[in-house]
């Protein structure tokens, strides 16, 4: 973590006093710029885990954010680095932070929200997505403006994994997409915001129970409960706009900030008797609950993936009897491997009779889309087999043409050979979990 003394004066203008506050990511002092004779806040960023790509990226970051100008993000003045610590010269703003300072009733966290919508659409406009937005970094001065610090320096799901493979950092507020490391824009913010609101009018956290990892796992999977069943009081419009924040599916949120300022200013949004434009059905939204009970099996399973992970293979079996959670487990464990940049392909028997191959179709399907993100080349022979074990695949290939017939033996193992080539060229690019549930159920082909 960042030090720093009352003495002390970077690039021989930036006076440091006081220190303000600590975080994740750095400690917070009040400063005064000597060369424009004003104060200032500098934020020295912490050292750890960052290396000089991540000094240069934090940086070039600051640099971006500099050129944002609104009333609702306090502004970035200056960036740069003392004795390889990356410090970020920011306005100074006197106010409390929305964690400390909860809004006394609705009206107020609409107000809120309404200015952090005005925000993110400056910042969003300019390209800038928050990537952290939680209450610690949405500050609320004495005549009730809100402003938005720490645009775009958020670390990422990968820095907060430890060597051991644990999460460290906030999760709480952070969008599914984040999570698993895939492609984002500023409707992620606006996932965060859902989350905030649900926290500011339910009284509580949508996902709180257990571990980082145990959260990380119900924002990816877990049905939101409705925040009216914590508090009967919000309004139908504000829980349906919250529900729909929080959305697994970035494409089934507000598609922008705009959007959401848009229904903030809604006439009736605070009408305890509006009616809303559908109705949310209660027991499709009963939350997966804290996963409990196989904290010692879940660590084994973690340790076999970081054996797989490390190039040595690994097989685990998950037995017991129906209901016991088999399930459940396996998804714990999905989520640890695609948060610490593996891949997972999923397969699923039904006890209903299903097609031959059933499972390993629908990992082929993921497979191939992989492979194909990851510019992966195969042998037409290869595609070739894989679409006859995945016959719904074949439009995407119209070009392939089908192999020679062989024997029945023969060409079952061509089949295979082709299977394992293309597991084995998506394995090189990342690690890889292979998983089929519930395979008492499968057909004898998968078997």
């Amino acid at each position: 973590m960042a030090e720093a003394k009352s003495a002390t004066v970077l690039n021989g203008r930036y006076q440091l006093g006081e220190e303000l506050g600590r975080g994740g990511m750095g400690a917070v002092f009040r400063g005064h710029d000597i060369v424009l004779d004003r104060d200032v806040a500098v934020k020295l960023l912490s050292e750890s885990g960052l290396g000089t790509e991540g000094r240069e990226r934090m940086l070039r970051e600051a640099q971006a954010i500099a050129k944002l100008n609104h009333p609702n993000i306090v502004q970035v003045y200056d960036a740069g680095q003392l004795d390889g610590t990356p410090f970020i010269v920011m306005e100074m703003v006197e106010g409390e932070s929305l964690h400390d300072r909860r809004p006394k009733d609705l009206a107020g966290v609409v107000s809120i929200a309404r200015q952090i919508c005005t925000a993110l659409e400056h910042a969003h406009e300019n390209g800038i997505v928050h990537r952290d937005l939680k209450p610690e970094n949405v500050i609320i001065e004495a005549d009730g403006t809100t402003k938005l610090m720490d645009f775009g320096l958020a670390r990422s799901v990968a820095s907060r994994m430890t060597t051991e493979g644990e999460i460290v950092g906030t999760v709480f507020y952070l969008a599914p997409e984040l999570a698993l490391g895939q492609d984002f824009d500023g409707r992620a913010d606006l996932y965060s915001l859902g989350v905030m609101l649900y926290e500011l009018t339910a009284g509580e956290l949508p996902f709180a129970k257990g571990d980082p990892l145990t959260v990380i796992s119900q924002h990816i999977h877990a049905t939101v409960v409705p925040p009216r069943t914590k508090n009967p009081a919000i309004p139908p419009l504000l829980e349906q706009l919250i529900l729909q924040l929080l959305s697994k599916d970035p494409a089934e949120r507000p598609d922008s900030a705009v959007a959401v300022r848009q229904l903030l200013d809604t006439p009736s949004l605070l009408d305890p008797e509006a009616e809303t434009d559908r109705e949310q059905s209660l027991i499709a939204r009963i939350a997966r609950g804290r996963f409990v009970g196989r904290l010692t099996e879940l660590k084994q399973a973690k340790a076999l993936w970081a054996q797989a992970a490390a190039g040595q293979g690994q097989t685990l079996l998950i037995s017991g009897e129906p209901g016991i959670g088999k399930t459940r487990f396996l998804r714990e464990l999905v989520t640890h491997v695609e948060v610490s940049g593996g891949l997972a392909l999923i397969g699923e028997a039904y006890e209903e009779a299903g097609a031959p191959y059933a499972p390993f179709a629908q990992i082929l399907r993921r497979a191939l889309q992989r492979a194909t993100q990851e510019g992966v080349q195969l042998s037409e022979i290869n595609l070739a087999d894989l679409l006859v074990l995945a016959p719904e695949l074949r439009p995407a290939y119209p070009n392939v043409p089908t192999n020679p017939s062989l024997k029945p033996e023969a060409e079952q193992q061509r089949q295979f050979e082709s299977v394992v080539a293309l597991l084995s060229a998506v394995g090189e690019r990342a690690p890889t979990l292979l998983a089929i549930d519930d395979g008492h159920w499968a057909d004898s082909g998968s078997l």
